[in-house]
């Protein structure tokens, strides 16, 4: 069979987008079905459709999923409510889906990688919006004329079909060349972030993603096998997934114990217990945004809060303080009868309790 370079690139994009489309729907339905098991098993009820919903907020990434998944949690809960720590349902829930976020990840930071070569493929659009900003203009001409030749060119074997992969990114690597060589890039796909830059220590790893991506999707079609353990880890998660395969009760609570325990998701879970302890009867709080040495400092109050409960809050705040690393945002919440008091800064430094405390102080 016989291919030009343009009818490749777009069987790719429809397989890209296909692959991410099935990594999604894949990545919740199985999420969902283990939150419905793992409610149950709680004692809190049977949820049904509403599982949906918080493995969706519980498989976001961040600070925002974690926000949005306490409050699914304590708004779902207090239909049925049962005497059953929240904030400890909040964090073993964002356990339990840890391994279908990295299902969603692997899918993002291949997608991230093809498309950095798709867009290469494009001369009349990504490719000069992309470079034009990095490149002279002689080396974008360079880079179109190459583009449109790799678009033209007859593929027919696996050996051209091999060589037409490592041709585009080879165009990839040229035009990505540059200021970035120096770049201490930690993640890859951050670097894709940057106007289509990629950093030296990245491009091999565009390049492994590149080429399996397309023999897996297109190699048969050119008499090139890939056997199933040289297949990509996403194509095999999702196999797997879609072949039904689930964990028992007694798997979900080892790998929950087992996540939580590491020292990362220790981090990373640290604001959603916290947050998990303002319940959805307290949405209506007071906010104050100050700029705190040039710093967004937000403070987020309820009409109940005394000098009791900003005592109690300064004690919460330094103890938090202790375990803050330093980077990121620093947020503290305190729940106490019905005085919420909740405080965020990024970047906080130990001199800044005093001056939060002032400001609280200063509010009630």
């Amino acid at each position: 069979m016989s291919m030009t370079g343009r009818q490749i690139k777009e069987r790719l994009e429809r397989d890209l987008g296909f692959e991410a489309n099935r990594a999604r729907l894949l990545a919740e339905s199985a999420a969902s079905a283990e939150v419905s098991i793992y409610w149950e098993r709680k004692g809190l009820g049977k949820i049904n459709e509403k599982a949906a919903a918080l493995a969706k907020a519980a498989l976001v990434s961040g600070l925002t999923g974690r926000q949005k998944l306490a409050e699914l949690v304590f708004n779902v809960a207090a239909e049925n409510p049962k005497n059953v720590d929240l904030s400890e349902v909040v964090t073993e829930l964002s356990a339990l889906v840890l391994d279908h976020q990295k299902t969603l990840n692997l899918s993002r930071n291949r997608a991230t990688c093809v498309n950095a070569h798709l867009n290469v493929l494009e001369p009349e659009r990504s490719l000069p919006q992309i470079y034009s900003a990095f490149l002279t203009g002689e080396e974008i001409k360079n880079a179109v004329s190459k583009a449109n030749t790799l678009l033209k060119r007859e593929v027919s074997s696996a050996s051209d079909f091999t060589k037409w992969a490592r041709d585009v990114h080879e165009l990839l690597s040229s035009v990505s060349n540059g200021e970035q060589e120096e770049e201490s890039e930690d993640d890859f796909s951050d670097s894709s972030t940057k106007k289509g830059l990629i950093s030296r220590r990245a491009i091999s790893t565009y390049l492994k993603q590149w080429e399996l991506f397309a023999k897996e999707k297109l190699g048969p079609t050119f008499s090139i096998e890939v056997k199933e353990n040289e297949a990509s880890p996403l194509t095999n998660k999702l196999n797997r997934l879609e072949s039904g395969a689930s964990r028992t009760w007694t798997t979900m609570l080892e790998n929950i114990t087992e996540v939580r325990t590491s020292t990362v998701f220790q981090k990373r879970a640290t604001v959603s217990a916290e947050r998990g302890t303002i319940t959805s009867s307290t949405k209506n709080l007071d906010s104050y945004d100050f700029d705190l040495k040039g710093r967004p400092l937000k403070i987020q109050l309820s009409p109940e809060v005394g000098a009791v409960t900003i005592t109690q809050f300064v004690k919460a705040m330094k103890a938090q303080f202790l375990a803050y690393s330093g980077m990121g945002l620093f947020t503290v919440s305190l729940q106490s009868g019905k005085s919420v008091v909740t405080v965020s800064l990024p970047a906080a430094v130990k001199a800044d309790l005093k001056k939060i405390e002032e400001f609280l102080l200063e509010l009630i």
